[in-house]
C-alpha cells in the first residue's frame, strides 16, 4: 500500500514588488524572510521553458495539446540571472535551491487536467518528456553544483495516491523518478551535496521497495536545516523540509535499492 503524506503546511508569501523577480538585492531579502533561506522566488525551470507567471505565482500555461510540447531551455531570462547574483549575496552554504518535479511543471505549461489525462491515456509520449524534462533538470543542477550549492529541495506536491490513484503513481516513479535519482547519484561522485525529497515522493519510494530510510542518530539536538547542510548525505525526505527550524536528535537518510 502507497501512503498518502500530509504536508506540513508553509503558505507562499505573496509577491506584492515585481522588482523582487530580477532585482538580486530585493530577491536575496525576500528570500531570508522563510522558514529557511530558499531561492528561486518563481519556478525556474518553467519560466525558462516559457511560462509566464502573474506576480511570480500564478502561471498561464502555454501549450494545448501535451503532443505540442517544446523543452527548450532559455538560460537568458532575467530572473535566472538575478538568481545566480542573489545566491552570490546570500552564500551557497546556507540557501536551499528549491525545485519543482516534472508535473508540476508540465501543470505549468500544459495545466493539470490534460497532464492527468496524458498520465492515463498517454503514457508513451508522457515518458519522452520525462526524458527529456530529466536531461535539463540534470543540466540545471550541475550549473548550480558549480556555483557550489549544497542543498537541493525537490518536490512534487500532486505526488498522492488519493488524487492520482496507486497505479499513477507508480507509472510516475518507474518513468521518471528512479532514473532522475540515478542521474543524481551519479553526480554525487563528482560533487558533494544533499538532495532532499518531500515526503510524498520519498514515503512512495519505500512503499514500493525501490528505496530504504536508514537512521541517523545526533548525540545533541539540531535544527533539520543544519542537518541537511552539515553532511552530504545524497538523499534526504523523511520529514518535510517546512520543519526545518525543529530540532531533532534522530533523523534518516533515504538510500535507492540495487536493481
Amino acid at each position: 500500500m502507497i501512503r498518502s503524506y500530509e504536508c506540513i503546511d508553509n503558505p507562499e508569501r505573496p509577491i506584492k514588488n515585481n522588482e523582487i523577480l530580477t532585482n538580486p538585492k530585493l530577491m536575496a531579502d525576500y528570500s531570508k524572510d522563510g522558514i529557511y533561506i530558499s531561492l528561486p522566488v518563481v519556478p525556474i525551470i518553467p519560466l525558462c521553458l516559457g511560462v509566464s507567471f502573474e506576480n511570480g505565482r500564478t502561471a498561464y500555461p502555454i501549450y494545448e495539446k501535451i503532443s505540442d510540447i517544446n523543452l527548450d531551455m532559455d538560460y537568458s531570462k532575467d530572473e535566472y540571472k538575478a538568481m545566480l547574483k542573489a545566491l552570490e549575496i546570500l552564500g551557497v552554504d546556507k540557501t536551499v535551491i528549491e525545485i519543482r518535479g516534472p508535473i508540476s511543471v508540465l501543470d505549468n505549461l500544459l495545466g493539470a487536467t490534460k497532464v492527468m489525462k496524458a498520465m492515463r491515456k498517454d503514457r508513451d509520449t508522457l515518458k519522452k518528456i520525462y526524458d527529456k524534462l530529466r536531461e535539463i533538470y540534470i543540466e540545471y543542477i550541475k550549473k548550480l553544483l558549480d556555483k557550489g550549492v549544497k542543498v537541493f529541495s525537490f518536490t512534487e506536491s500532486i505526488l498522492d495516491p488519493k488524487l492520482l490513484g496507486p497505479r499513477e503513481v507508480a507509472n510516475y516513479v518507474d518513468d521518471f523518478l528512479i532514473s532522475f535519482l540515478k542521474d543524481i547519484e551519479k553526480l554525487s561522485y563528482e560533487y558533494k551535496f544533499t538532495l532532499h525529497l518531500c515526503p510524498k515522493s520519498s514515503l512512495v519510494l519505500v512503499d514500493l521497495a525501490k528505496a530504504s530510510f536508514v537512521p541517523l542518530g545526533f548525540k545533541n539536538q539540531k535544527r533539520y536545516i543544519d542537518i541537511l547542510f552539515e553532511n552530504p548525505y545524497v538523499f534526504m525526505g523523511d520529514r518535510c523540509i517546512n520543519l526545518s527550524d525543529k530540532e531533532f536528535n534522530k533523523v534518516n537518510k533515504l538510500v535507492l535499492k540495487e536493481d
